[in-house]
Order: C-alpha cells, then sequence, then structure tokens
C-alpha cells in the first residue's frame, strides 16, 4: 500500500466526481446518492438487484458512464435506523477490505453518512474517517491507494465537517495539512490516532447525548445549526435529531431509545408540530430534563404554555440563551 494518504473533503455530488470507485451504502434500501445512481444504471441496463446487497457483502458495478467515476462500489450495510457511528467506522474499513480485489484503484469518492438521519454530524464525519485511517495504518486497502475524497452537496454542512476533521486530527503526529485543504496521512508505526477521532464510532453510544425535537424544515435549519447546536456541543455533548421522513423502519422506537438515555430533550415549539409535542409527551413520562423553545409565545399549543419555555427572536440570541440554560445543569466535562 501506498505510504501515504491524502483525505479531502469537497463540496459537490458525488456522481460528478471523477474517481476510480464511487462508494456507496446499501442499508436493505436504496436512500439519497445511491438511489440516485441505481436509477441511471437502471437506465442504461444494470437492473437495480445488482446493488441490492446482503449485510456485510459488496459488489462492484460498471457504471456505464452514468457517473464520474467508471466502477461504483454498493457495500451492504443494516438498515438505516441501525446504521450508527459504530457501523460508519466499521464502513470504511470493509469498504478498504473490499477494495483489495480490484487492481489499480488510486482514488476513491464517498458521500458523508449520518447528518441527515439524526446522528451528530461531527461525530458521524470523524467515525467514517477514523476507520479510514485505522484500516490504512494497518495496511488495508489497495496496494497504490492515494486519495479518499469526501463529497458533500450543503456547502455549510462542509465547512463544519471541515472543522470537525481538523479538530479531531490536532496534534496528531504523521499528519499534515494539504494545501487548499485535507490532510495527509503517512504510514507510521507510531502513529496514534487524537481521543476526539479515535473514540468516534468506538465509544461514541457511551457519550452523553441531548435529543433535539423539532421539525425537519428549511425554515428552522439555520436555527438547530447556529441556536442549538453550538451551545449543545459547548457543554460536551452529541446534538442528535431523528428525522421521520427517512426512515422506512421503527422510527419511533428509535425516538424513544434516543430519548431514554438523553442527558437533555431540547424542544423547539415553533410550528406547532405534533410529531415535536409527542416526543415531549414521552421525554416528560420518562423523566427526562427537558428544555422548551419557541419563537413566538402564539405558536405554542395545549398546556405547554403554562410551562416555561424559551422565547427567542433571533438565532443569536437562542444561542446565548440556551447556552446559558445549559450551563446550570450538570453534564461533566466536555467529550
Amino acid at each position: 500500500m501506498s505510504a501515504a494518504l491524502d483525505v479531502v473533503l469537497e463540496v459537490g455530488d458525488v456522481t460528478e466526481v471523477t474517481a476510480d470507485v464511487a462508494l456507496f451504502k446499501y442499508a436493505q434500501r436504496l436512500y439519497g446518492a445511491a438511489e440516485a445512481v441505481a436509477r441511471r444504471l437502471e437506465v442504461v441496463g444494470v437492473p437495480p438487484s445488482q446493488v441490492m446487497v446482503e449485510p456485510g457483502e459488496f459488489r462492484f458495478v460498471e457504471t456505464r458512464g452514468v457517473v464520474g467515476s467508471p466502477l461504483a462500489l454498493f457495500l451492504g450495510t443494516v438498515r438505516l435506523g441501525a446504521f450508527g457511528y459504530h457501523e460508519i467506522r466499521q464502513f470504511t474499513q470493509r469498504a478498504l477490505k473490499a477494495m483489495e480485489s480490484r487492481q489499480g484503484l488510486k482514488h476513491v469518492v464517498s458521500t458523508v453518512h449520518g447528518p441527515n438521519y439524526g446522528l451528530d454530524e461531527d461525530e458521524a464525519v470523524l467515525a467514517l474517517v477514523g476507520g479510514l485511517i485505522e484500516a490504512f495504518q494497518r495496511g488495508v486497502g489497495p496496494q497504490g491507494l492515494e486519495r479518499f475524497t469526501l463529497v458533500e452537496l450543503d456547502n455549510r454542512r462542509a465547512l463544519r465537517l471541515r472543522r470537525a476533521l481538523e479538530k479531531g486530527l490536532g496534534g496528531t503526529s504523521g499528519v499534515e495539512p494539504l494545501p487548499g485543504g485535507g490532510f495527509r496521512v503517512r504510514r507510521d508505526r507510531a502513529f496514534v490516532q487524537a481521543p476526539v477521532m479515535a473514540t468516534a464510532g468506538a465509544v461514541s453510544m457511551a457519550k452523553p447525548h441531548a435529543f433535539v425535537a423539532m421539525p425537519f424544515t428549511p425554515e428552522l435549519e439555520d436555527t438547530y445549526h447556529y441556536g442549538i447546536q453550538g451551545p449543545v456541543k459547548s457543554v460536551g455533548l452529541l446534538c442528535e435529531r431523528v428525522d421521520q421522513a427517512v426512515f422506512d423502519g421503527p422510527i419511533i422506537q428509535r425516538i424513544k431509545e434516543r430519548i431514554d438515555t438523553a442527558k437533555v430533550v431540547i424542544a423547539d415549539l415553533s410550528l406547532a408540530n405534533p410529531n415535536v409535542y409527542l416526543e415531549v409527551g414521552y421525554a416528560w413520562g420518562k423523566g427526562r430534563p427537558t428544555l422548551l423553545l419557541v419563537r413566538d409565545v402564539k405558536e405554542l399549543r395545549f398546556d405547554v404554555a403554562s410551562y416555561r419555555c424559551i422565547v427567542y427572536r433571533s438565532i443569536r440570541e437562542l444561542e446565548t440563551l440556551l447556552t446559558r440554560e445549559l450551563e446550570r445543569m450538570d453534564f461533566g466535562r466536555p467529550v
């Protein structure tokens, strides 16, 4: 295997990047980029059954020019609802192992997993890259592998993920920044991953987390990323929320499990979404500490109006008020 691996996170579409192989997961159903590629392949004569692989199995498919890479690698995984931090870390390790069966692979392109279905986005990308680096350091993967490109469509998310990677690799020996972004990992027997990256996907489920109940709507995306996520991270908690529209399985069970173990539940009652009220009721029933947020008291419904809410007029104000509330609670030291 090559002596160094360049890992880069770019803004763009995974189907348009030129590489030797594009990596996708088949979570017992097609989602996102994998679904889009499967549809294109079907048009050129590749039936969907060719990309449907059981957990633990994989299949290379010639893309016939429908994407930027001549090959697509589909890895079978558990269903999306069970595809957590640990599974993400294993995903890149399994991918490199599968690629050993193909000669001449130097450049791999893939997407980021986790943020769109409820996982903490920083922890998810650290788990993905942590597994990749761990496998590379063990000598797993194609002999000539030189570059692994992660692609993210959303520019602002890409910037956040880059910062997470910089933090996760901070102070790690054998790693050097690349001009224009990204980093180069050199194979070194003395290499030890920084704790932030080494623990991502390894002990993530044991880390304290906050569960955020709020509508998944563009109107509130900045509220989540800049008004809620920052304060939550500042007190050492992972920040998770679940989009009910993404799952085909028992979504309520996953929500209950994450509320059951949350250090705090944060619910934004703006837009009066009934699912958010359902989650608040469950959190109260389980005795979980709960913080309620709302943009305008007129948006409150039912008996919640008698409970204290953090009323915010701007994202900056929410960030300040929520930080103050969370700091009053004892979560221990940041992870």
